[in-house]
Parts: structure tokens; C-alpha cells; sequence
């Protein structure tokens, strides 16, 4: 046993600290060089990969300094990623959805693992019941939080939650969470009390899944898998294979008794898109898997994924990428051949790469 408890600053977030750092550092510090100071100093490359990921989202620029999206999200009290999504659900005007899912993944999963194994099939149809078809298990934190304050309005939330496997301790903090968030946006000024982004303007579009899911999207970017068609895996851009949690509606196909020999590959199979976003990936022997996850279509990945301003070069006529690892296979057809003329190519980042077509 410890004698003492882990500090602090080797415990939190290291995005949300490289964030505060650069409002107490010294004008041209580094972050790392102003870290190292620290008695307990977090690891260099830890750090570097955190400020990496702010440089991603748009909240740091490349030399570290902090853009007019960072200082926002120096004011709310989530994760970077997490206020950006916020942030973006407030300009689409999707908010309150948003709120509940961004303070549920803040927080932790509200669903209890059951310890029974006859149970644990009951607990995950009972997630599958809140999927209402989306292949998402945002859509499911969404509406089991909305499904348990219908139930506490009516008077019985205890009995509710035991029927769903849910922790009422947790629903009462995320509910606490989300008055938290609410009241920073407020006190920022991006929800007035009256007239243009009032709290009905901008929740005018939170019955839009779609609208919903690019608010998810633009937050939760760069943690995108792709699937491979003819593999039947999901790739990210340093793994070559990830496998859906066991936790995630996704990581088991809709089967009625008998579930398949491989369940991972018919779940992949009957995804109906080749793009999902993610909330978390952990490791285990060697195998990587994905937390939360929703599907998005491409045209979602296009418009919402990448940095804000891309680079001249980011789309790219036929002829330019011949012979790059997504281009076509060269083809006897004339038909074919048009075909793929007219395609382009759309660079969001080194690894996202998006076949167009040139006329759009």
C-alpha cells in the first residue's frame, strides 16, 4: 500500500492541465519545460501528446499558444474534447442532448455491471432497448437519462433504475453536472435569457439526431475508426484491428438465441456505415477496444472532422493521388474510367481521407 496518495496532477486529465498551464506559465514557456518544474512532474511525452491532441482540436496553435476556442474551453469544467462538442452543439443548436451526453461521458457509465452472469444478457438488452436503431450507444445515455427523469416525475425512479441496471447515484450527478455546464455557458454568454440563444434557440434542432450526432462528431474527432469491408475489422490510425468493448450496444449483432462464432465480425458486418466516432480506447493483451461509440456517415466525417482551417492542398484532383493507398484500382472499363476521373481526393489530417466527387 502507498503511504502516500498519488498526487494530483499526475491523476487529472493532462489535456484539461496543459489547458490552465498555459494561463499560469510564463510568455514563450513550453508547457513541458513549465511542467518538469513541478515536484512530481508528469512524463514529457505524455505531455506531448496532450498538447498534440489540443493542436487537433483547434484549442492550441502550432506553437502552443492558446486560440479563441481554448480560452472557452479554460472556462468549462469538462475535458477539452468534451466542451468543444458542447460548444459546437450550442452553434447547432442541439444543446441539451448534448449537455446529458457530454456530463454522462465526464462522469462515468450510468449502467451497473451486473456481477450474476445470467444478468448480464438482461443488462445489455436492456441498453439495446434505448438504442431506438442507431447504432449508437450515445443515443442510449441520452435516452436512459431521459427515460429516468420521466420516471422520477412520475414517482418511481428506484424501481426504474433496478429494472435497468442503472445507478440513481449517478443520474442525480449528472444531473448536477449539467446545471453545472449550463450555468458556465450562461455566465460566458453563449445561452442569454432572452432573445437570440435563448435556451429555446438554441435547443431548436435537439430533436435532430443527425444535427445531434455532428455536434458528437466535431467534439469527439480525432477518435474515428474506419471499417474494413473486406476484413470485416475496424482500423484507427495507429491499429490495425479494434474491437468494440463489451460493453457497447455495437459489439454484438442483433441475434434472436444463438449468438455467431464470431460475434465481432458479424457486428462489424452489420454496421450501415463505414465510419464510427469513439469516446475512449483502452488496451488489454495487446488488443485495443473502443468505448461509446456511434456510427456517422461520411458526409458527417467530411463537414466536422479535421481542423477549422485546411491547408490549399487538402483536396486533390484525380491525378494527383494516382497510385495512394484509397485511390481505385485501375479498371478495362470506360465507364470506369470517367468514373473515376471525376472523384477527388479530400486530406482532413494524415490519416482521414475522403474520396469526393469533383462536381460537389
Amino acid at each position: 500500500m502507498l503511504e502516500f496518495q498519488t498526487p494530483e496532477l499526475l491523476r487529472m486529465p493532462l489535456q484539461e492541465l496543459c489547458l490552465h498551464t498555459k494561463l499560469l506559465a510564463p510568455v514563450n514557456c513550453p508547457v513541458v519545460d513549465f511542467l518538469v518544474k513541478a515536484p512530481d512532474p508528469p512524463p514529457a511525452l505524455i505531455v506531448k501528446n496532450a498538447l498534440q491532441m489540443l493542436k487537433s482540436i483547434d484549442a492550441m496553435d502550432p506553437w502552443e499558444d492558446l486560440t479563441e476556442l481554448g480560452y472557452h474551453l479554460t472556462e468549462l469544467p469538462v475535458e477539452p474534447h468534451l466542451g468543444k462538442m458542447v460548444l459546437c452543439a450550442v452553434v447547432l443548436k442541439c444543446l441539451d442532448p448534448v449537455l446529458t451526453i457530454a456530463c454522462a461521458l465526464a462522469y462515468r457509465d450510468p449502467f451497473v455491471l451486473p456481477t450474476l452472469a445470467s444478468q448480464k444478457r438482461a443488462a445489455m438488452l436492456c441498453r439495446k432497448r434505448f438504442t431506438a436503431g442507431t447504432f449508437s450507444d450515445h443515443m442510449v445515455l441520452l435516452r436512459a437519462f431521459q427515460a429516468w427523469q420521466k420516471a422520477r416525475s412520475d414517482g418511481w425512479e428506484r424501481a426504474f433504475c433496478e429494472k435497468n441496471f442503472l445507478s440513481q447515484a449517478t443520474m442525480q450527478i449528472i444531473v448536477g453536472m449539467r446545471t453545472q455546464l449550463l450555468g458556465q455557458l450562461r455566465a460566458s454568454g453563449f445561452v442569454r435569457a432572452r432573445g437570440g440563444a435563448d435556451i429555446r434557440d438554441v435547443n431548436a434542432n435537439s430533436e435532430n439526431w443527425a444535427v445531434v450526432k455532428a455536434a458528437l462528431v466535431a467534439g469527439m474527432y480525432p477518435n474515428l475508426v474506419h471499417v474494413n469491408r473486406e476484413s470485416l475489422v475496424l482500423t484507427a490510425p495507429k491499429e490495425k484491428k479494434v474491437r468494440f468493448h463489451p460493453t457497447s450496444v455495437l459489439s454484438q449483432p442483433q441475434y434472436k438465441k444463438i449468438p455467431p462464432v464470431n460475434g465481432q465480425a458479424a457486428a462489424v458486418e452489420a454496421l450501415p456505415t463505414d465510419w464510427l466516432i469513439y469516446d475512449e480506447m483502452t488496451r488489454a493483451h495487446r488488443i485495443a477496444n473502443i468505448r461509446c461509440c456511434s456510427v456517422v456517415t461520411p458526409i458527417t466525417v467530411a463537414l466536422f472532422c479535421g481542423p477549422a482551417r485546411l491547408p490549399s492542398n487538402a483536396l486533390q484532383a484525380s491525378s494527383s493521388y494516382q497510385g495512394d493507398r484509397v485511390s481505385s484500382d485501375s479498371s478495362d472499363s470506360e465507364m470506369e474510367d470517367r468514373t473515376t476521373s471525376n472523384v477527388s481526393l479530400l486530406k482532413l489530417d494524415e490519416w482521414l481521407h475522403l474520396k469526393m466527387d469533383s462536381e460537389v
